[in-house]
């Protein structure tokens, strides 16, 4: 990133997003994406303390939803073709505002243990809900696959 990009304010602004807002369940909850990206930087932080470029991967993964808003993973998962024209519109703008975003493997599985600890925290019983189950398969699978399912117990995951 080398500092902040001419459009800093912008970069930061783009905290302000709402997530959620399509979902029922949660969509009173207020997460915005800097929320989000801090409570993943957080999460990093707790599973892989040396690894920077994660931190900061989680820190920024979300800024270029400034301009498209954060469209919900189902309707992303449902319509392949419009997941890749707002993935390239996405990186796009975060390279707009100077940002560089190196996906990995452990970005996309913090970014979904965050959004799965979100929804848990502030409605429980979506836990047993039929559209939760494969997500906590997932989390579960890719946690002991990453060697950090203990320390996925211990947040309340995986029981």
């Amino acid at each position: 990133m080398g500092g902040w990009s001419v459009n800093g304010k912008e970069l930061w602004l783009s905290g302000l997003v709402r997530r959620w807002h399509s979902n029922p369940d949660l969509a009173y909850t207020g997460q915005t994406n800097a929320h989000h990206q801090w409570s993943c930087a957080v999460l990093a932080l707790y599973l892989w303390p040396d690894d920077a470029e994660l931190l900061r991967a989680c820190l920024l993964h979300d800024a270029g939803e400034m301009h498209v808003g954060d469209v919900p993973s189902p309707a992303k998962a449902e319509n392949p073709a419009l997941k890749e024209m707002l993935d390239q519109i996405e990186g796009e703008q975060l390279r707009r505002m100077g940002v560089e975003i190196v996906p990995s493997d452990r970005l996309k599985f913090i970014d979904r243990l965050e959004a799965y600890l979100w929804a848990m925290h502030h409605q429980p019983k979506l836990r047993y809900a039929d559209e939760w189950y494969e997500p906590l398969v997932w989390l579960a699978d890719t946690a002991k696959e990453m060697g950090v399912l203990n320390k996925a117990i211990k947040l309340g995951v995986i029981l």
